[in-house]
């Protein structure tokens, strides 16, 4: 499949200060790509040079394989950017969601194309004669959706787009943007720090940390602080006191990741020289988007893991969320990052 984006050495600062340096990242055409990381590890910072709101310092990025700059025509209306505070033009609903269509110089059936956008996001029609400060917040986000879909753009990339709104808010998000991928093909990309939404929505994850990509594949990732153990080796410490052992002692501000591939199920029991094993709950389990893969999420103390399951196996044991299981996976099977 074509990539919508593609970017290329891009370094990106702010008054001198480091945020993003990203070698090489390809966006697929029609996927749906979740972006995670801690506070301040560059997703925003990305969400806005790959929609063109900001020019990257150096590199470059190409829409649909060719270069293209913030703002130019090829890329206006074709790739939008829901941020994750609400931007409403301090007018009525109907002008917030109709000002793109009148911007690209439509006319005509405006009020049908505002009541088809208000749809999607789960608003009534009565909601267009409504002002902006009569909006509560979700009721917001869902107009600020609404304003983008009715442009039907190939690319929307969305920042927190559940953070704060409540749950039948953050449903109906869920539904409108998926169905913008159904209907027109739209291209979906999401940060998020809830990973059980970005799991259950993605085709595929990027990880940053400190403005760095983490290596694909590398789905259940760790952040610090470490802990050195009596034994001479290093750590994780998770909230209920279960330790995750590493390979080799972490840099302090570094990460670590382990691919669901290597993390199996099995009965209790002792888990062996140079094993982890972890005592969690299942939270949920679901069919990958695109590769047909069942996988589990599985919650550790304050650690969610996504593990792939085989699904005669998982029908045999009957697994179901709630049900608590052991986790291992080989010490060796986990990849250090250093910081920066």
């Amino acid at each position: 499949m074509a990539n919508i984006l593609e970017l290329s050495r891009i370094n990106h600062a702010y008054n001198g200060r480091f945020e993003l340096s990203i070698p090489h990242l390809e966006i697929e055409e029609g996927s749906i790509v979740g972006l995670s990381g801690p506070n301040g590890s560059g997703k925003t910072t990305l969400l806005k040079l790959m929609s063109f709101m900001e020019k990257c310092r150096s590199g470059q990025i190409c829409f649909r394989g060719r270069p293209a700059e913030p703002f130019a025509g090829e890329v206006r209306f074709r790739v939008s950017l829901l941020t994750q505070e609400p931007y409403l033009l301090k007018r009525s609903v109907f002008d917030n969601i109709a000002y793109g269509l009148r911007l690209r110089g439509e006319k005509n059936g405006l009020a049908g194309d505002v009541s088809g956008a208000l749809a999607l996001v789960g608003l009534p029609a009565s909601f267009a004669g409504r002002q902006w400060f009569e909006l509560s917040g979700g009721e917001a986000q869902r107009v600020a959706l609404a304003a983008r879909l009715v442009l039907k753009p190939d690319c929307l990339l969305l920042d927190e787009p559940t953070a704060s709104v409540d749950a039948q808010s953050a449903g109906k998000i869920r539904q409108a943007i998926l169905l913008a991928r159904r209907e027109w093909g739209t291209t979906l990309i999401m940060a998020s720090h809830n990973r059980y939404w970005l799991h259950g929505i993605c085709d595929r994850l990027v990880f940053l940390h400190n403005g760095r990509l983490l290596a694909g594949g590398l789905e259940n990732v760790l952040y610090g602080p470490w802990q050195d153990c009596q034994d001479g080796r290093s750590a994780k410490r998770l909230a209920d006191g279960q330790l995750i052992y590493l390979p080799d002692r972490p840099q302090p501000e570094g990460s670590a990741a382990i691919s669901a591939e290597e993390i199996v199920f099995r009965d209790s029991g002792p888990g062996g020289e140079g094993i982890n094993q972890l005592q969690g709950v299942i939270r949920g389990i679901f069919l990958e988007n695109t590769a047909g893969k069942v996988r589990a999420q599985v919650l550790c103390g304050d650690q969610l893991f996504l593990v792939n399951l085989a699904d005669d196996l998982m029908r045999k044991n009957g697994w179901l969320p709630g049900q608590q299981v052991t986790l291992r996976f080989p010490v060796k099977s986990i990849t250090l990052f250093p910081a920066g």
